[in-house]
C-alpha cells in the first residue's frame, strides 16, 4: 500500500508526538499542578499506538513486519 508523501509525513509525525508523550509518561506519570492532581496518558495505549504507526510506515514504505521467532517443538 503506497500512500502518497503528504500522508507519510502525517504519520511520521504523530510518531514524533506519540514518542514525545511516551517520554513524558516515562518521565513522570503523575504530579500536582496548582493543587490538582494531573494524571498523563496510559503508557500501554501510547506504545500500542507507537507500534501501529510504525507498522503502517513500514507497510506504506513496502517494508516487511518482523517475524516472530522460530521455535522447536519436540513432541515426546
Amino acid at each position: 500500500m503506497a500512500l502518497p508523501p503528504d500522508q507519510i509525513a502525517e504519520l511520521n509525525a504523530r510518531l514524533a508526538r506519540y514518542l514525545a508523550a511516551e517520554a513524558a509518561v516515562l518521565t513522570n506519570q503523575e504530579y500536582e499542578l496548582a493543587g490538582r492532581k494531573v494524571v498523563r496518558a496510559d503508557l500501554a495505549e501510547i506504545r500500542a499506538a507507537v507500534e501501529d504507526l510504525r507498522g503502517q510506515l513500514n507497510r506504506a514504505q513496502g517494508i516487511s513486519p518482523r517475524r516472530g521467532r522460530v521455535r522447536r517443538v519436540v513432541l515426546r
